[in-house]
């Protein structure tokens, strides 16, 4: 059987807390002998990016922790990493809104998110994705490694996740919102010349 991938996406830098997620690499890479860690994010900060680096070099990560660079959210290569996660990763510290997991449901990936703002709006953990606090990581290595070894269960949370996309995210409708909404009050200031 090949990899499973578990998936980080966003931007390279520390309220997005890529190191703490490598922090927890070892033990996950231990627990899940087919596990694959990719970080997908553009940085804005060189320094950052080297120590990155240099940790994700470490001989015990053996290759498997993987650091991809930047990639647009239209763009089909991150979508098909996406598609072909097993796992979805944010563990930010803090999240207004959820974009990255609403583009994770909408690929059929599954998402384990640290309970941000964003993210609680979101997921409802046990049904449609996986909470986890950020000072608790044993929850999430329980999460996680029932994720990986329970694709059944993933896959139907993603499921659920790509419902609420549909029905309250559909970005044609919305945009198509927006539009009727700027042909009305174009009406509206004719209207009152």
């Amino acid at each position: 059987e090949g990899h499973q991938l578990v998936l980080c996406v966003g931007r390279i830098d520390a309220v997005k807390n890529q190191g703490w997620l490598l922090s927890q690499a070892p033990q996950l890479l231990r627990a899940n002998p087919r596990a694959l860690l990719l970080f997908v994010g553009a940085c804005m900060d060189p320094l950052h990016w080297a120590t990155l680096l240099e940790r994700i070099a470490r001989p015990e990560f053996d290759g498997r922790v993987l650091l991809a660079g930047g990639l647009p959210p239209e763009d089909p290569r991150l979508i098909g990493l996406m598609q072909s996660a097993s796992l979805v990763v944010l563990p930010s510290i803090s999240e207004t809104f959820g974009l990255v997991i609403l583009e994770a449901w909408a690929a059929g990936a599954p998402v384990l998110a640290s309970r941000t703002t964003g993210a609680s709006a979101l997921i409802r953990s046990g049904e449609n994705g996986w909470l986890f606090d950020l000072d608790d990581p044993i929850s999430f290595h329980a999460a996680l490694n029932r994720a990986l070894r329970e694709p059944e269960l993933g896959r139907r949370f993603a499921a659920a996740g790509s419902r609420i996309v549909e029905t309250q995210f559909d970005t044609i409708g919305l945009a198509g919102g927006i539009r009727r909404l700027y042909d009305e009050l174009i009406e509206e200031q004719h209207a009152l010349r």
